[in-house]
């Protein structure tokens, strides 16, 4: 198998088929399209770490409490897995667990339990985090239909480009001025949807019924996403290419490296199918959160990606574009 995300043949195949027992107690478990879980009004998601890097275990920290808030919950605490190679120096894990505490009180987040250890399976700080949450709305993928609006907040790649912008600056700098790229990298300080969450708890229930199924951006950026969620809601989609919303940093950063902005990690950004988009749009926008409707849902299998008069078809993710600069696999063609 290949590193990164599993293919959805293999998760499927392999993870969720072999799970025989599904307690009724849970609507909505994880599955292709929505990776938390509702028991009751309680909300749960979990994030491992990628790869390593200084910080990293902030990323796994937002993208559990990013999967609640997609699940349809307000996210309140979390419990911290931490696994480190033999030998490693005390400091390293003050500092993990310095920067997660730092980040969770910012986010009014209850580190509530955890787990740490030493362990020689490992070569680098691996951090998992298990989020937990109040059901605020229901995802209701099974009941979307042909005709509704896609939704997409924020911009696309935005973790990846920050990442690359973070880690790969001084390769960058003999192309582009280092301002640029600091800016680039200053994204990574929108990677939360939280901003997005305080927008639908604004909402009464009424209000937020429009909405029949969220997805965040995360890993295999907005192409895989799309595929994810609409998969989870079994439609296709028209998609407006130009509709969906860019960082010019993020563009010239990815084009640097050869990489699909489209298919990079994009942590940050929500997908939500809804009736009436504009108007959900509009109360993002109206919140500083950039928002657009990029889309419609169709009765067709077919998902299009429409660029003027030219038409391509979304493909089922096969990774995420970083894995061609951190680990040397470009995605399979």
């Amino acid at each position: 198998m290949r590193t990164g995300k599993l293919p959805e043949h293999t998760f499927k195949r392999s993870v969720i088929n072999p799970i025989r027992y599904r307690s009724k107690e849970v609507s909505f478990r994880a599955a292709v399209g929505h990776d938390g879980a509702v028991l009751g009004d309680m909300v749960t998601s979990m994030a491992t770490t990628a790869f390593y890097y200084r910080g990293n275990e902030c990323y796994a920290l937002d993208n559990a409490l990013n999967n609640i808030v997609a699940a349809g919950g307000r996210p309140h605490s979390v419990s911290v897995g931490i696994l480190l190679p033999e030998h490693s120096e005390e400091k390293i894990l003050r500092e993990i667990t310095g920067n997660l505490s730092v980040r969770a009180e910012q986010d009014q987040i209850d580190i509530i339990a955890g787990e740490t250890a030493l362990v020689p399976t490992v070569s680098a700080p691996t951090v998992t985090i298990t989020a937990y949450g109040t059901r605020l709305w229901d995802n209701r993928h099974q009941q979307a239909e042909p005709g509704m609006d896609i939704v997409m907040t924020k911009w696309i790649g935005l973790y990846g480009g920050a990442i690359l912008a973070k880690l790969k600056g001084e390769e960058l700098t003999s192309r582009y001025p280092a301002s640029y790229i600091k800016k680039a990298a200053d994204y990574m300080e929108l990677t939360s949807l939280l901003p997005e969450l305080r927008v639908l708890e604004s909402m009464t229930a009424g209000q937020r019924d429009c909405i029949y199924a969220a997805h965040d951006v995360s890993n295999g950026g907005v192409f895989g996403a799309l595929w994810q969620i609409l998969s989870a809601c079994h439609l296709g989609a028209e998609i407006s290419l130009s509709a969906i919303p860019v960082k010019q940093e993020i563009i010239e950063v990815s084009e640097y490296f050869d990489l699909n902005p489209y298919m990079m990690n994009g942590q940050g950004s929500l997908l939500l199918v809804a009736r009436d988009g504009e108007t959900l749009a509009d109360r993002f926008r109206e919140e500083g959160i950039a928002a657009a409707v990029i889309g419609k849902t169709t009765q067709s299998n077919d998902r299009k990606l429409i660029m003027k008069d030219e038409e391509r078809f979304l493909t089922p993710p096969k990774g995420d574009a970083l894995n061609a600069v951190f680990y040397g696999q470009p995605l399979p063609v």
